[in-house]
């Protein structure tokens, strides 16, 4: 009875917590521009996907309908889950703002008004207090991609005209796992600085200031300084060494300095969250035809970053939110 009481109150809380962001105007208009990208994004990059596959389509028919020898025409591989890149791109930058501003309001609120005055009427800890807020914005959070993550599908299945496979679902339903802890991760880092500072704005400021840092400043030093983006399509593609483990042979003269700008992109829990989900999605065309195993286990140091971090911030927040005093503050 006991252990259903507790449920219920965190379930209230999360409750309001969700119902309270979805008024919320600012929430609305980060998520609108969010969706709007993304969907304009997958349709352009669709219809794109669909004309290739109709060239390649067409010039087949011409040359079988010319009787000329086609035994020797090697197929254009096509890889429709490319097309998330640009949505990827956009989660990394715009869904983590939205993170920053759920993390910053569900603690704002408390500390402006006294919004839970009406729940106080009932007897419930701060740690429920807290896992209610975290489970409602988290909810959302999940709610949001999910609805972008099944759009996308759709949009890929029905203009694109492809039919995504079932290991082509698992990969995207995991790209939707990993943005979840990904976007979890500033919420609370937001919500644990707006705890910190009794100044709100300045919490605002420093959160924005650490999404600029880890989302825009390292992965574009990181990728500026990566010695295969000096060249359009890749320098080692470009002077034909394709295999892996040719590249890294030549990297190895460089390993001080490729040493120094790998630990500078380590550094960034974006930067792994990318590595991951290009992966998954193989827009890295290494892992293309690559298994949901091969590809787990080859980024098992990215994976373990990002859940460090959900983890680390998460549990530093939970632990200053039951010590500080947020009503009639």
């Amino acid at each position: 009875m006991k252990f259903m009481n507790n449920v219920y109150q965190v379930i209230t809380v999360a409750k309001k917590e969700y119902i309270d962001a979805l008024k919320n105007r600012v929430f609305i208009i980060f998520v609108s521009f969010l969706l709007i990208l993304t969907f304009v994004s997958i349709i352009v990059s669709s219809f794109d996907f669909q004309a290739k596959v109709i060239s390649y389509q067409t010039a087949l028919a011409e040359l079988q309908a010319s009787h000329q020898i086609i035994q020797n025409l090697t197929a254009p591989e096509f890889y429709p889950l490319q097309l998330l890149r640009g949505t990827i791109e956009y989660i990394e930058i715009i869904g983590a703002i939205l993170a920053i501003v759920l993390g910053y309001l569900s603690i704002a609120k408390e500390k402006g008004n006294n919004t839970l005055q009406l729940l106080f009427t009932r007897p419930i800890s701060k740690i429920k207090l807290f896992f209610g807020k975290f489970l409602g914005n988290v909810l959302l959070l999940t709610s949001v991609s999910g609805f972008m993550f099944f759009g996308i599908y759709l949009i890929i299945s029905l203009i694109g005209k492809t039919v995504i496979t079932n290991i082509e679902i698992e990969k995207i339903f995991l790209s939707f796992i990993f943005s979840i802890i990904y976007l979890s991760t500033f919420f609370s880092i937001s919500a644990l600085l707006a705890l910190i500072f009794k100044s709100l704005s300045n919490s605002l400021i420093l959160s924005f200031v650490i999404w600029i840092v880890f989302v825009l400043v390292i992965p574009q030093i990181g990728d500026t300084l990566d010695p295969d983006n000096q060249v359009p399509g890749g320098l080692f593609n470009k002077i034909g060494i394709t295999q892996k483990s040719d590249q890294l042979t030549i990297l190895k003269d460089f390993s001080s300095y490729e040493k120094a700008r790998d630990s500078l992109e380590q550094s960034s829990f974006t930067k792994h969250y990318e590595r991951l989900i290009f992966a998954l999605l193989g827009i890295k065309d290494m892992y293309n035809g690559k298994t949901i195993n091969f590809i787990i286990n080859d980024k098992n140091s990215d994976i373990l970053w990002l859940v460090s971090a959900m983890i680390l911030s998460s549990t530093l927040t939970s632990i200053i939110f039951t010590k500080k005093k947020l009503i009639n503050k």
